[in-house]
């Protein structure tokens, strides 16, 4: 019962303003970012631009008792964001990008192919 619980409070977010270019894995689309290092501890997601567009991280980690399912990390416009899980490393991720509307409301499009670090490519995940 108490892994349950604390499952509940695994994930811890930090922004940062920096994008490293280091080994793991990564995927880019217009001026989002997503980057996972090659111990697939931690999900960075950065949005390169101040503008109408946003972008977000959506993935999973591969602790089958997690509760919270599928993650999420959000870039600050012009920054960067990042997660990690308390009990598991990154399975698998995908990019998405969306639209601020004038009503300050974001309009999430579409997501680029998921990206499935140390395993081969797979391309039928859909978060949710």
């Amino acid at each position: 019962m108490s892994v349950v619980l604390l499952a509940g409070a695994l994930v811890v977010g930090t922004v940062g303003s920096a994008w490293a270019g280091a080994p793991g894995w990564s995927d880019a689309y217009g001026d989002g970012r997503v980057s996972v290092p090659a111990d697939r501890s931690t999900i960075k997601v950065c949005d390169g631009r101040k503008d109408n567009v946003v972008y977000k991280a959506v993935w999973h980690n591969d602790n089958p008792v997690d509760a919270r399912k599928p993650f999420e990390v959000r870039a600050p416009q012009g920054g960067c964001a990042t997660d990690s899980s308390l009990f598991g490393s990154v399975k698998v991720f995908k990019l998405c990008q969306g639209q601020i509307g004038t009503d300050k409301r974001v309009r999430w499009g579409a997501c680029r192919a998921a990206v499935w670090p140390g395993e081969p490519r797979r391309v039928s995940w859909r978060p949710g």
